[in-house]
């Protein structure tokens, strides 16, 4: 058998929202930011007539003249992936080289860093509390590092930090000459009054944003993601990036869910509602409760440790996620549900209290 190439040795495989082990079982899964309510029911109408014995259009030509006309950007200004964690990947392949320094900012996904050290970066971490990012704190820190990327995810997984513009405003400012900053915006939907990033790609500054269709457009099981940068960076992505990297029932999926606007506007108020309902539940029963903009919450587990009460939810029937696996091990983070399964959620905290 081979040696493995040296930077595997500080990488360790991707944890999923739900563990190992509960494949099948029937839980109120709040531990993978999924959408609870579904895609848009335009979706199972499309995929009733596919021909699946075609390949796809591997540049997904009609899904990104939607997008491209939703976010009024060009075509060359958009490119599409097999989930985000695909075009991060891809970002890292194309522009990391060995000693280069990236910045992540943490605690975040795990992704950035594991890709950053595979191509032999060298991560350089933006100290934030555990409890929230320090996104005020990114401009003078890239400043120091000069980094060749930096990720920064907004609103960000697991905290729920946003960019605001003049963060953004900052950051472009701060950045060293060739180098990109890679905004992750999987949960951006959810966010009140987000930063307009998608306009500095427009005016070609070195941002690239990453949005994704498995959250508010609950694609989640097809697996696409869009990178919109600008064409220079779109080209040089597009050449490690494999064929065909979305299939014909994604791309169906897809552009059925993007023109249901009522339906995604359905999804957005009713997470921020269903969040806010969340925050004061958890609030209530002692939980420090972080103020977030994504469809889950961050918040400090009162009393007895965040493991402990991950594992006594899930012998209750609820899954919710470990902040261990963020580096900290004393919050969980949980995912937003539909009315019924955060009043499950309450229950079984209540029926754990008790004992």
């Amino acid at each position: 058998m081979p040696e493995p190439r040296p930077e595997l040795a500080a990488l360790g495989a991707y944890r999923p929202g739900r563990p190992e082990g509960t494949a099948g079982a029937t839980l109120v899964n709040l531990a993978a930011n999924e959408n609870p309510w579904g895609p848009s029911p335009g979706v199972a109408r499309r995929l009733l007539s596919l021909a699946l014995h075609r390949y796809p259009d591997m540049a997904g030509e009609q899904l990104l003249a939607q997008l491209a006309d939703d976010w009024q950007l060009g075509p060359d200004e958009l490119l599409l992936g097999t989930g985000s964690g695909h075009l991060i990947k891809c970002l890292a392949e194309a522009y990391v080289r060995p000693g280069d320094p990236v910045v992540v900012c943490d605690p975040t996904f795990s992704l950035y860093r594991a890709d950053a050290q595979l191509m032999g970066g060298r991560v350089a971490a933006l100290p934030g509390s555990g409890h929230s990012v320090d996104f005020s704190g990114l401009a003078s820190f890239v400043r120091r590092t000069a980094p060749r990327l930096v990720f920064a995810c907004s609103p960000n997984n697991p905290t729920g930090d946003a960019l605001d513009a003049a963060q953004v405003d900052a950051l472009c400012d701060a950045l060293p000459a060739g180098s990109l900053a890679v905004i992750d915006e999987a949960y951006v939907h959810f966010a009140e009054s987000p930063a307009d990033t998608l306009g500095y790609v427009r005016r070609g500054a070195p941002i690239a944003v990453l949005r994704t269709f498995s959250k508010a457009y609950g694609l989640a099981g097809m697996r696409l993601g869009v990178l919109a940068a600008p064409p220079g960076v779109i080209a040089d992505v597009r050449r490690v990036r494999e064929p065909f990297p979305a299939s014909v029932p994604a791309l169906a999926a897809a552009e059925a869910a993007a023109a249901d606007k009522d339906h995604l506007a359905r999804v957005i108020a009713d997470t921020r509602a269903g969040r806010g309902d969340l925050m004061r539940e958890l609030g209530a029963r002692g939980f420090d409760v972080h103020p977030g903009h994504g469809n889950f919450v961050w918040a400090r587990v009162p009393g007895a440790s965040a493991e402990g009460l991950v594992l006594a939810l899930r012998r209750e029937g609820v899954l919710v996620r470990d902040g261990a696996g963020f580096g900290v091990p004393s919050h969980v983070r949980v995912s937003v549900g539909t009315p019924a399964e955060i009043a499950a959620l309450v229950q079984a905290l209540d029926r754990i209290d008790q004992r």
